[in-house]
């Protein structure tokens, strides 16, 4: 199991490494946009296209993070009132729920990907497969992020 942690604390290495380039790509894609609009007078047409899709990539592969790190929003005032064991049954069964959704969400997402991979997005003319493949990349991650911390919840002691 601590192989296991080990690997999917490596992945994520990666992946801050990912979430903040795109951030900062994107971040720099829209002050570009800013400028040459409201300085220059003349529009990028696909900047706005590029930063949403940049967007999508980071909403699901920061929430894996923010899933790993435990910094998702939670309600906490119904397992806080119960005891030790319910509580840890709880948490269990949310924990297994939100990987049987994010498995959902994967096995969706690639089916949504032979869909659109024959569509082409509007200003960019790129596959809509790059912008839709955040899906089940994004899920997938969230799954091994789940399971990680699912794994360290039951070595914590259940706490």
């Amino acid at each position: 199991m601590l192989l296991l942690l080990k690997g999917i604390d490596a992945i994520n290495k990666v992946l801050r490494i990912v979430v903040a380039v795109l951030l900062i790509i994107m971040s720099i894609v829209i002050a570009v946009q800013v400028f040459s609009r409201f300085i220059l007078g003349n529009s990028i047409t696909w900047s706005e296209e590029l930063a949403r899709y940049l967007m999508i990539w980071l909403v699901f592969l920061a929430s894996s993070l923010a899933l790993r790190m435990k910094a998702l929003i939670g309600v906490e005032a119904i397992s806080e009132r119960l005891s030790f064991k319910a509580r840890r049954f709880l948490k269990t069964i949310v924990h297994a729920l939100n990987i049987a959704f994010f498995v959902f969400l994967l096995i969706k997402g690639v089916e949504m990907l032979g869909h659109v991979q024959t569509q082409s997005s509007p200003a960019m003319h790129i596959s809509m497969a790059w912008a839709y493949a955040a899906i089940p990349v994004g899920s997938f991650l969230m799954i091994i992020n789940s399971i990680a911390v699912l794994i360290e919840f039951y070595k914590g002691g259940g706490e």
